[in-house]
């Protein structure tokens, strides 16, 4: 019993696809967040720059809408809708690469899902002692743990940063107005990059470890796999699936063996029986694939593509179809009227030598 139930087995790919169908998938929102701050710190330079031009520009033409003529309360409205259009304008490259980078760390973690299963609602996520268990899980202390250390080293490479640029923060004083921003953007982009890329290490190491609880939530038990494998065996779509599959393969493999044939003999519509015989290499005749309906009519129509004589004898074809089965050697009994066709197949051939 205890084995039974007890969840040793790896998640099958079922199980794995109807997970991630529902949007359940092993991901970490340390690397997409690191991920962001790493792009973020290396356009520092630039986004600053846009980011300081564009918010002068805003004030500029605020002050200039503003006391243009004689300031009244209308005017306050129109300043007003052109600092949120700027506003707006100003920030939204920052909105659009935030949402490309999101995208794009969580298809390198995950892939393409596309599901709404995450977006319905679910009552349980109400339940106030299902929620006061969740403060208190296990998993909660962990993120909590979690979380502190990132803050300590995230805290002490910053320090450390700052304490070897210390004294020239200090003495900027004497650099000049216009070599400030330069300096101190130069400062703030290198600590970001350094702090960006150890967020980045902290998050590959939370994606295995994600990865890893993943999988060990969605181990199953004997049973459940046991289950799963009489549902998958009763679905009629698996079935029909896995038959078209099996007849597509025996469909390709007779039809291989057809092109080794000497003779395909017919009933001529109902059987076919493609025979070979070889002096010298076969002991006697054997049945390379026979067939009935459509399975004689596509054996036919493969010998017609490679120019293997088809010849009618109905007694025989349906000898052979009752008693022979394919990649068998046809019996002593019937011998005699084998010889008989292959001797109309040999005449044939010959005398399509003398026409060449």
């Amino acid at each position: 019993m205890q084995d039974k139930h007890s969840k040793t087995e790896q998640a099958t790919p079922k199980r794995l696809s109807d997970s991630k169908k529902k949007g359940q998938v092993a991901k970490s929102g340390d690397f997409n967040s690191a991920v962001s701050f790493l792009v973020f710190a290396l356009l520092l330079g630039t986004l600053g720059q846009y980011l300081f031009s564009n918010s002068m520009e805003m004030m500029k033409g605020s002050l200039e809408a503003g006391f243009r003529d004689i300031a009244s309360a209308g005017d306050a409205g129109g300043i007003l809708m052109y600092s949120v259009e700027s506003i707006l304008m100003i920030f939204l490259p920052f909105g659009l690469l935030a949402m490309v980078l999101g995208l794009a760390s969580n298809l390198v973690q995950v892939g393409f899902i596309f599901t709404a299963e995450p977006l319905k609602p679910d009552f349980k996520r109400l339940n106030p002692v299902e929620g006061f268990r969740n403060i208190f899980s296990a998993r909660s202390m962990f993120n909590l743990v979690k979380n502190l250390f990132k803050l300590l080293i995230v805290s002490l490479v910053t320090y450390d940063g700052l304490k070897k640029v210390i004294k020239q923060i200090t003495n900027s004083g004497q650099i000049g107005v216009e070599n400030i921003y330069p300096f101190f953007i130069s400062i703030v982009s290198t600590l970001s990059i350094n702090i960006a890329l150890l967020m980045i290490a902290l998050g590959i190491i939370d994606f295995i470890f994600q990865k890893r609880e993943f999988k060990k939530k969605l181990m199953m038990t004997k049973q459940e796999i046991k289950e799963e494998y009489k549902q998958m065996e009763g679905d009629p779509k698996i079935k029909a699936a896995r038959q078209q599959r099996q007849r597509q393969l025996s469909m390709s493999r007779t039809m291989q063996n057809v092109e080794e044939a000497t003779v395909v003999i017919t009933n001529p519509t109902h059987i076919a029986i493609a025979l070979r015989y070889k002096q010298g290499e076969d002991q006697a005749p054997v049945v390379m694939a026979k067939g009935l309906d459509y399975m004689a009519l596509k054996i036919k129509e493969k010998a017609g593509e490679k120019g293997i004589p088809v010849i009618e004898n109905k007694p025989l074809a349906r000898a052979m179809y009752r008693n022979v089965e394919a990649g068998s050697f046809v019996p002593v009994e019937l011998y005699q009227a084998i010889a008989e066709v292959l001797a109309m197949v040999y005449q044939m051939e010959k005398k399509n030598k003398r026409k060449i």
